[in-house]
């Protein structure tokens, strides 16, 4: 599958980012994440912040290429496109993120207590190395995208 394919069936649609909007992918992505650090609130929004950081960060790709996610669904799609735009070697953290994005919807949604600590660390820690890969990732092909 290549992004066009997500193109082609309306999962995503062109779009055309800027430094601008990077940069505010990235402060959401670091305030959730920040967020996710507060001990003093439920596991679950913890968690909650944690993914949203994420798919803050795999967003970042996706514009970079010209799309962003379109429809129901967008979540989903946001982490299917993760290593078209980042490459294969991203594949199980696209994975692991869709994971926690059913996880995060059922504690969204349906039932309060079903994120255990461990997964918020788990979570947190990967998110963290993420953020640096994306920004790294950033620098090395779309430097154009990158502040001061």
């Amino acid at each position: 599958m290549r992004l066009t394919d997500l193109l082609r069936t309306g999962r995503l649609r062109r779009h055309s980012t800027s430094a601008q909007e990077i940069a505010q992918l990235l402060e959401l992505a670091q305030q959730r994440l920040a967020d996710a650090r507060v001990e003093a609130i439920s596991s679950d929004l913890r968690f909650c912040a944690a993914y949203e950081a994420a798919l803050q960060l795999a967003t970042i790709p996706i514009c970079c290429a010209g799309y962003r996610a379109a429809g129901l669904g967008h979540h989903a799609t946001v982490f299917e496109a993760l290593p078209l735009g980042m490459g294969p070697e991203f594949a199980a953290l696209s994975a692991y993120y869709n994971a926690c994005r059913i996880k995060r919807n059922v504690a969204q949604y349906r039932r309060a207590g079903e994120i255990m600590d461990s997964e918020v660390d788990e979570l947190i820690d990967s998110v963290d190395a993420f953020m640096r890969q994306v920004r790294e990732w950033l620098q090395a092909n779309h430097p154009e995208f990158v502040g001061d």
